[in-house]
């Protein structure tokens, strides 16, 4: 029974010691590899606004901000958004709240989705969460606590809004390169310079003579990638030569030795990026009563403050491994 216990004693040292850390130390060696790709195709989930009472006011609010929020992401002309016909079709038109990075990789190749967006109300707070669908992580978080002071029905799609907002302004490119189908390359030489061309978008206010910069995403850890976990590396600047409706023409004035400038390739451009942040981004010493705010603008879009998050996104993966472990020393 002593050489039994002993051998078990020393299977679960030995697992402890050698086993987990290499488990650890190969997960934190994916996420840290990741390099992020453009956001193309999003799903926005029905959001989550389930209470003991039932409120159907806040029911129909959460409602009828989905249908806004979807609207505004349309607007901007950067992404296509899955629509509720075809959310059906796939019989996952259901409310959603915090993902598992199994369940975000799983319903994004179901969904033909980059990125998956659900939005959920939890003891007055609303949350809203943004998952890229390769390795689930997470691209975003955000939330705003809603006043007691006011219904929940009032505040939550000001609320949702804002969240998008805020998101869009945290993305950390603005366009990427596209192919010319009369050239068919992403790069093209004209006038000895080295050129390229990229979609941005509607709405922007991108002009002739901005810096661009050819960037490289990658995640740090499992913290949100487009917040704490953002890594950036600029391999190619240039200048915008040209604006032609949501197209802008580059002209690359400086890259890396060897690097190569692919379709798909991701844009920042600097002045848009600040602009759209001074617009959208946290901004948390500009209100602080949410219900005194929503009183003098008369219900039109708040200014409230955002907290961040730091999901731990892999947590109960890394338990159940684990517990795997454990159950094969003992």
């Amino acid at each position: 029974m002593a050489i039994a216990l002993s051998n078990r004693l020393k299977s679960f040292v030995f697992a402890a010691f050698f086993i987990l850390p290499l488990f650890l130390f190969s997960s934190t060696s994916a996420f840290a590899t990741f390099e992020h790709e453009h956001i193309s195709r999003i799903v926005v989930f029905p959001f989550e606004a389930e209470t003991e009472s039932k409120d159907k006011d806040l029911q129909n609010a959460a409602v009828n901000s989905w249908w806004s929020v979807r609207e505004k992401l349309t607007e901007t002309k950067r992404f296509l958004v899955a629509s509720r016909d075809f959310m059906k079709a796939k019989e996952v038109f259901q409310p959603r709240g915090k993902l598992l990075p199994a369940d975000a990789i799983i319903l994004g190749r179901l969904l033909e989705a980059d990125a998956l967006v659900t939005v959920f109300l939890k003891e007055h707070v609303l949350n809203m969460r943004v998952y890229e669908t390769t390795n689930g992580l997470t691209l975003w978080s955000g939330k705003i606590a809603l006043s007691p002071a006011l219904p929940m029905s009032r505040q939550f799609g000001s609320a949702a809004d804002k969240l998008l907002y805020q998101f869009i302004a945290s993305i950390p490119y603005q366009g990427y390169v596209i192919v010319d189908p009369l050239i068919g390359h992403a790069t093209y030489v004209e006038n000895d310079n080295l050129m390229a061309k990229a979609r941005i978008g509607a709405n922007s206010q991108i002009s002739k003579g901005d810096d661009v910069q050819l960037i490289r995403v990658g995640a740090i850890g499992l913290k949100p990638v487009f917040q704490s976990g953002l890594n950036i590396q600029v391999y190619a600047e240039g200048v915008v030569t040209k604006v032609d409706k949501q197209v802008i023409t580059i002209q690359i004035d400086r890259r890396q030795t060897g690097a190569k400038i692919k379709e798909g390739a991701l844009v920042r451009v600097p002045a848009e990026f600040e602009r759209l942040q001074k617009a959208y981004g946290l901004q948390p010493d500009l209100t602080k009563n949410l219900a005194v705010e929503l009183y003098q603008l008369n219900d039109n879009e708040p200014t409230e403050a955002q907290k961040r998050r730091q999901p731990l996104i892999t947590s109960l993966a890394f338990i159940g491994n684990l517990a795997f472990v454990l159950l094969i020393a003992f």
